[in-house]
């Protein structure tokens, strides 16, 4: 059972699971190939098997995340009815992943309301920390620009965004 990887999954129950896997297809993604872009409709919800996939926004310039570990998911706004992807999606290897319908994962979702509970908790708590790291580049980036430059007149790096 390949979604279990996720922590997402975890202890769900038996049919819960499977009626997530029939609604899943594995999908092989190419190196530099484009999943969907930052306003496009938010349809799908990926779950990472292997490889790397960045999450960035407003075209490419800033990084907001790299999805590198099995089990770590994406494309979450088709959960959130939001009606676009707030960030672009590009694979950087060769990257397998798990694609779901997420008009189909909401549908299933509110068959199981407990379940449902401990998987929006769950995907909370992933998309808080990820908001953790995104303060803690800005923080970086702001240290290093207001740093002081001991009559150098360079400024001392602390770190780059990711």
């Amino acid at each position: 059972m390949f979604i279990q990887q996720s922590d997402l999954f975890r202890d769900m129950e038996h049919d819960l699971i499977k009626a997530f896997m029939e609604i899943s297809e594995k999908e092989d993604v190419a190196p530099g190939r484009t999943l969907f872009r930052e306003g496009d409709p938010a349809t799908h919800f990926y779950v990472m098997l292997k490889g790397n996939v960045k999450l960035s926004f407003k075209e490419g310039t800033y990084v907001a995340y790299l999805v590198s570990r099995p089990g770590e998911v994406f494309g979450w706004s088709s959960l959130f009815d939001r009606d676009t992807y707030s960030a672009t999606a590009e694979a950087l290897t060769e990257t397998r992943l798990v694609k779901m319908p997420g008009d189909r994962v909401k549908a299933i979702l509110e068959k199981h309301p407990e379940s449902a509970m401990r998987f929006y908790r769950r995907l909370c708590k992933t998309l808080g920390n990820r908001l953790i790291k995104s303060y803690e580049a800005i923080t970086s980036v702001s240290h290093a620009m207001t740093a002081e430059s001991h009559g150098t007149g360079q400024i001392l790096s602390m770190g780059t965004p990711r």
